[in-house]
């Protein structure tokens, strides 16, 4: 998800990629068409950007209120409330780093241009899956670098400013890329569609599977980006997997999710988020030996016995050769 409770994204979302998660109550739409990817938010801010750099620094947060805030779409309210985020601190966090603002620009013009891609890869997850739900809107906005982004009941918003990271940053896991942005969106698209929403009560079991699903699942459709954040995962996991499987055979049940998730310096020396890594390695074992794909996809999106599927996938007895998936369907039907 995006921002989950102890981490950045996945989300990030996975960076997870990661905020609230309501999938109940998130307006959701079953056709592709009608959602709505709205990037306005980021046409106002670049304009009160822009202005506010002819006003006395006093006057600029006046700038930032008429023409960033008093024009915000609803996911941009919803953000700027959960998000703590005002004309005054947003005015004061961009015009003490505007040199950086100035240079994510071209990068966050790469963010909203993904909209064609979102759009070609919800029509996939239609054809691939006719049940489908889809949220109402995709909002962008520009925050504080205040996280990648979350949810709420309109929508999916993302915070253009952390993915819009400038051309020759230094890397790090929370500094994201525009490639993300497609997967990042169907990802959290799927957590609408799960019947079990993790908590900080949930066990490390449940936390990879339901963040792995995502992950597989968006992999159908589209190919992973070739970010670190996720490179590093496959790099680390073919070479180690025998000793990680192990491993996460005797924490499974813990709800201390460890060096395994939402912690971005695990002291084993694992990449961030192995956890997103296995949890994927789980639903490809299970979809590979399913005879009906279809059926297997429903079962992978619909678990909620989390044991009696980790016992049907065969994992780790039965892998699948380390791979990503590759995205299943060309077609935007």
């Amino acid at each position: 998800m995006i921002e989950p409770p102890r981490a950045l994204l996945v989300a990030l979302l996975m960076l997870a990629v990661t905020g609230t998660c309501a999938a109940e109550t998130t307006v959701t739409t079953d056709d592709p068409a009608q959602a709505e990817i709205v990037t306005s938010d980021v046409d106002h801010f670049w304009r009160a950007f822009d202005d506010a750099a002819n006003q006395p620094l006093a006057a600029r947060v006046d700038v930032y209120t008429q023409e960033y805030f008093d024009q915000a779409s609803q996911g941009l309210k919803d953000y700027a409330a959960a998000r703590h985020v005002t004309a005054a601190t947003l005015a004061a966090y961009v015009e003490q780093n505007r040199d950086y603002y100035a240079r994510m620009r071209p990068e966050m013009g790469r963010v909203v241009a993904q909209k064609p891609v979102i759009v070609a890869a919800f029509k996939r997850l239609k054809a691939l899956m006719p049940g489908i739900k889809f949220p109402a809107h995709v909002y962008f906005v520009v925050g504080p670098q205040k996280g990648a982004g979350m949810n709420s009941p309109n929508g999916i918003i993302l915070a253009a400013d952390v993915f819009a990271t400038p051309s020759g940053t230094p890397y790090s896991y929370t500094k994201v890329s525009a490639d993300y942005v497609p997967f990042s969106v169907v990802h959290e698209t799927i957590h609408f569609n799960q019947p079990y929403q993790t908590t900080d009560d949930s066990t490390l079991l449940q936390q990879v599977v339901s963040e792995g699903t995502a992950d597989f699942i968006a992999s159908l459709v589209l190919p992973e980006p070739e970010v670190r954040q996720i490179t590093d995962h496959w790099r680390y996991g073919c070479v180690h997997e025998p000793a990680l499987a192990a491993r996460f055979a005797g924490d499974q049940d813990k709800k201390d999710l460890g060096p395994w998730m939402f912690n971005h310096q695990p002291d084993t020396g694992w990449p961030p988020d192995m956890g997103y890594w296995i949890g994927y390695r789980i639903d490809q074992a299970y979809y590979a030996q399913a005879k009906d794909k279809i059926a297997a996809l429903r079962a992978i999106l619909q678990v909620t016995d989390f044991k009696a599927y980790l016992k049907a996938s065969g994992y780790p007895h039965r892998r699948e050769p380390c791979a990503p998936a590759r995205p299943l369907m060309d077609s935007t039907r």
